[in-house]
């Protein structure tokens, strides 16, 4: 048996800028987002009613007579974030042959940049110290957490040792049985966000009312490295390091019949 009340909230404050240019051939948009949200649960039937933990975080508190351990940053606060995308048509070729100023033609380039600051996440031990029920319960799911040390965000990062388990110290099952850690909730921040994707578009007339368009894209066209989360269980030997990627450099070609 579960109780659900709506006894906590979440605050989004931000500092937007956009800017749009139209020319001829060129179109510009460029967004920036400072913000900051901070709530007390994130993930609350994210991945249906007894989700496992997304990015160390449960449904519900660690202890449920003590809220206020939960409020801090949500799953999706991204201090800085940079959107800009654009289309550009390429110019005609004017001196090769009258066939190669035709395919050269009627290009449109189009691109997608994505820039955003790193999302947080929590450590936890999946042992249950605290002695608390499973939550969800469906789901079996323990997310004690550890006491808090220092700012686990200090030194030098690197995929091997993102966080320092020095930052953390796990309670003993024995000695600290029932007891709840100090660490926050969400106070991890992990790697940063960098995509730019590209594509070439063109349409082909077939008939008065048939065309066909080639489309040619590149997904991550700089092959930029998006790292993953960290292992942040405390109980696993790997915790602190990298061990997934975002994908890498992607090509496809696609047609596209309308009429």
């Amino acid at each position: 048996m579960g109780l659900v009340a709506g006894s906590t909230n979440s605050t989004y404050h931000a500092a937007q800028a956009g800017f749009r240019r139209d020319l001829s051939a060129v179109r510009v948009q460029i967004s920036y987002t400072y913000a900051k949200l901070l709530d007390y649960a994130s993930s609350l039937h994210l991945t249906g009613p007894a989700p496992l933990l997304i990015s160390g975080e449960n449904d519900v508190a660690q202890n449920p007579f003590n809220l206020r351990a939960e409020h801090g940053p949500s799953l999706f606060d991204a201090r800085h974030r940079l959107a800009a995308n654009f289309s550009y048509g390429l110019p005609a070729l004017r001196r090769p042959a009258r066939w190669a100023r035709a395919m050269a033609s009627g290009w449109q380039m189009h691109g997608i940049l994505v820039l955003s600051t790193a999302t947080p996440f929590t450590v936890y031990d999946s042992r249950n110290v605290s002695l608390q029920a499973p939550h969800p319960p469906l789901s079996g799911v323990f997310a004690s957490r550890p006491d808090a040390l220092s700012d686990p965000n200090q030194g030098r990062r690197t995929r091997e040792d993102w966080m320092p388990r020095s930052a953390f110290r796990r309670l003993d099952a024995v000695l600290d049985a029932g007891r709840f850690g100090n660490a926050g909730r969400n106070i991890v921040r992990g790697p940063g966000l960098a995509n730019l994707d590209v594509s070439l578009t063109r349409w082909f007339a077939l008939s008065e009312r048939a065309r066909l368009q080639l489309r040619l894209e590149s997904f991550n066209v700089a092959n930029q490295t998006n790292l993953g989360l960290p292992v942040n269980d405390m109980v696993s030997p790997n915790f602190g390091r990298i061990l997934e990627a975002g994908p890498p450099r992607l090509f496809q070609a696609a047609l596209k019949l309308a009429f």
